[in-house]
């Protein structure tokens, strides 16, 4: 008899966006408004996420109101005048609800062709996504290790456990050495205060090594800043290249997911493609190396980067080389920051607990930004060349404008799919069972529950409605009833609901908190599996 459990540690929530605040990944952000008291004492699920397997089109009224708000938007940024070229695309699963191109491919030359989806921009950080895409099919081939996991499992009634450690970079990169000792020269760190630097600590930036290295020194300091930076804007080289990053996303990514359009230096054969600024257009033709190609020297193409945001959204997309697990190990924040209530870091992304957006770059004359919200399995992108830098204000700002649009069209789904009186009579009323679900404000709710005669929201503990909380599979909730008695079984917040949802108990092989829903138009149908109960909507 074996039965296998797994546990990661350490990684435990994520981005899940919704009709109130979700997540996002985006730059700093200026006045953000944090949540009121009552809020965050309160808890109310986020509706399913019913557009990862069938997303929103065009064709709803309020989607389409909300891509004619974001063209006009991205227009407006355009006309402004100091952007060269910019490419922007808001896609779901199924590919681009909108996809524009504004200017030119060489904003250093009059009579210069347009920009087109195919254009390639030099896309600076934004391009960290893809050494971590590689990590992890790495992984997913038993190469390389960076997650901190207990896996434990039953063999003959036997408890085994074993520990996995994300892999110290020194197994990889033979002759590593750093030291932790601090400013104080006086001071110097014991062996049991030097821990390794592992590639998980690299990828999540929480190595606490600098970003730019190697690292410039300042001589004039304070009286200037000549000498900051990355190279070789700081005077340094580049670190000699090893002719191993390029062949390896080439192999692994750009030739299986078919992303033609991007590469790592501009050639013969694509330089009527390549994206010129007219601020710094050297940067164009700049070899940035294989050892500094991952952090900034990647060309991409609007085209590309759909084609990456929709495997993103979809592991099942069939070019995506990642499974859903991979996936969504990924999305995952790995550090919360103490000082505030709505900033996290993620394996190269950026997360904002509020409106949402992601993994952001610039560079001199280039600024990109790729965006995703996970809950409603969509994303924007935004890719620049000019003068105008912040890319990842643009991608808010158009979050801001069609989120309200994505909400409005999964409010719509599910109330088509969930909402209504539900009913099933056993022949004797007093056997009658019968449920009433709304949805308001991107909650479903069980606003009346009775089974076999009995009010089941009081059976729970409940003074008024239950939310229903999707369990992650297609259609299936649990009433979010929380631990029983659990201070004073007030709410605090999301997680004493969550946690609770198995003390109640089960029934016939199921949770008696446990509901799904089944069918479709008139034969669609509630079922309550604890009790065997199929209730039909009237």
């Amino acid at each position: 008899m074996t039965l296998s459990l797994t546990v990661t540690v350490g990684i435990i929530s994520l981005l899940i966006g919704g009709y109130h605040s979700g997540y996002i990944r985006v730059p700093m952000l200026e006045n953000h408004e944090h949540s009121t008291a009552p809020e965050r004492w309160d808890c109310r699920p986020f509706l399913p996420d019913l557009f990862a397997d069938t997303p929103p089109s065009t064709a709803h009224p309020a989607i389409h109101a909300g891509v004619v708000a974001v063209h006009r938007y991205f227009a407006s940024c355009f006309t402004a005048g100091d952007i060269d070229s910019l490419s922007v695309a808001v896609v779901t699963a199924d590919g681009p609800l909108y996809e524009h191109n504004f200017g030119v491919t060489r904003g250093n030359e009059t009579g210069s062709p347009p920009t087109t989806s195919h254009s390639t921009y030099r896309i600076a950080s934004t391009g960290k996504l893809f050494p971590v895409l590689e990590g992890l099919i790495l992984e997913q081939r038993g190469l390389i290790s960076w997650y901190v996991a207990l896996v434990c499992w039953y063999d003959d009634f036997k408890l085994i456990a074993d520990a996995f450690r994300d892999d110290p970079v020194d197994k990889h990169l033979k002759g590593l050495s750093y030291r932790l000792d601090g400013l104080d020269p006086h001071v110097v760190s014991g062996p049991a205060e030097k821990p390794p630097i592992t590639l998980f600590q690299l990828a999540s930036h929480m190595s606490g090594l600098g970003r730019d290295w190697p690292a410039g020194t300042v001589t004039n300091w304070p009286y200037d800043l000549a000498g900051m930076g990355p190279p070789p804007t700081n005077g340094r080289p580049f670190p000699p290249s090893e002719d191993l990053f390029a062949d390896l996303v080439k192999r692994d990514i750009f030739d299986p997911m078919g992303l033609n359009g991007s590469h790592f230096l501009a050639t013969k054969e694509n330089k009527h493609l390549v994206v010129v600024p007219s601020l710094a257009p050297e940067v164009a033709d700049q070899d940035f190396l294989d050892a500094m190609n991952p952090a900034a020297g990647q060309f991409s193409s609007l085209s590309d980067l759909i084609t990456v945001t929709q495997t993103i959204l979809n592991p099942r997309h069939p070019k995506s080389q990642l499974s859903k697990y991979s996936r969504d190990k990924w999305l995952l924040p790995v550090h919360s920051f103490e000082e505030d209530d709505w900033t996290e870091l993620g394996l190269m992304w950026e997360i904002i607990k509020a409106e949402d957006s992601n993994g952001l770059g610039a560079m001199a004359g280039y600024h990109s930004a790729l965006a995703i919200h996970p809950g409603t399995s969509y994303g924007i992108i935004v890719l620049m060349a000019g003068h105008y830098q912040d890319a990842a204000k643009l991608a808010y700002d158009a979050f801001a404008l069609m989120q309200p649009a994505i909400d409005k069209a999964l409010a719509d789904i599910a109330t088509t799919l969930y909402a209504g009186s539900w009913h099933a009579d056993r022949g004797d009323n007093k056997q009658a069972s019968s449920a009433r679900v709304i949805v308001e404000e991107g909650t479903l709710y069980m606003e009346s529950y009775t089974l076999l005669g009995v009010d089941a929201l009081s059976r729970f503990g409940a003074q008024a409605r239950l939310a229903l909380r999707p369990s992650g599979r297609c259609d299936e909730f649990r009433l979010d009833t929380g631990i029983p008695g659990y201070n004073g079984h007030k709410r605090m917040g999301c997680y004493p609901y969550w946690n609770g949802q198995d003390l109640w108990g089960v029934r016939n092989n199921a949770a008696i908190n446990a509901l799904y829903f089944k069918g479709d138009g008139e034969g669609r149908r509630l079922h309550v599996p604890s009790l065997g109960l199929v209730m039909q909507r009237i």
